[in-house]
């Protein structure tokens, strides 16, 4: 149970949408899944910013579900039931947007890694944890797990299931440990093989 709400909804103001922005490409500047592709420099997170910055913002201004604590020492971005992770416009764009950032080479390894996903992704209606990440001055803190617990008392009260893949098996046990369950696997271009985890409501 969380005893005092801590989570905080991150508006459409561009400071804020800015810092859960950064929160999320420092958070997956080492993800095993998605930094090969997305930081192909450690010390340059510009491409990664560019990248997450088209998700953080389009789901922030279209949907109400996107978290904060700390300022954004920690963000999680949700989807809802039937919710895309981009407008018509941004999907419409996004081959020419992800080029200019990786290359044709690039997107088509993009692409597969996206389309796994999918292919994975159950049709049941259910909110989608699009992203989560810690600020890396506060990993340690359990405050990513934090946000997370808030996030799934607000589903339970209103009886809605969760999915989410965790894209850096390491995070596994966290996940299991909120109620998650085993949902399948995605097996990347890469040899990598990423779980997908359900949760149903749960009981207060």
């Amino acid at each position: 149970m969380v005893s005092q709400s801590i989570a905080q909804r991150v508006g459409r103001e561009r400071d804020a949408l800015d810092a859960a922005v950064e929160t999320i490409a420092l958070a997956f500047s080492g993800d095993p899944t998605w930094a090969p592709l997305l930081v192909p420099d450690p010390d340059d997170l510009a491409l990664s910013t560019t990248y997450w910055g088209l998700f953080v913002r389009s789901a922030a201004e279209r949907y109400e579900m996107t978290y904060a604590i700390d300022g954004s020492a920690a963000v999680s971005v949700w989807l809802p039931q039937g919710g895309d992770e981009l407008s018509a416009d941004e999907s419409a764009g996004f081959e020419h947007f992800a080029t200019s950032l990786l290359g044709e080479t690039g997107y088509e390894t993009l692409l597969e890694i996206g389309e796994r996903f999918e292919a994975a992704h159950p049709t049941e209606p259910h909110n989608y944890l699009s992203l989560l990440g810690v600020h890396p001055s506060r990993r340690g803190e359990g405050i990513g797990m934090r946000l997370l617990a808030e996030n799934l008392a607000h589903f339970d009260a209103l009886g809605e299931p969760t999915y989410l893949e965790s894209s850096n098996p390491a995070n596994d046990a966290r996940y299991l440990a909120l109620g998650f369950e085993p949902h399948g696997t995605i097996a990347l271009p890469s040899g990598l093989t990423l779980a997908t985890m359900w949760r149903d409501p749960q009981a207060a």
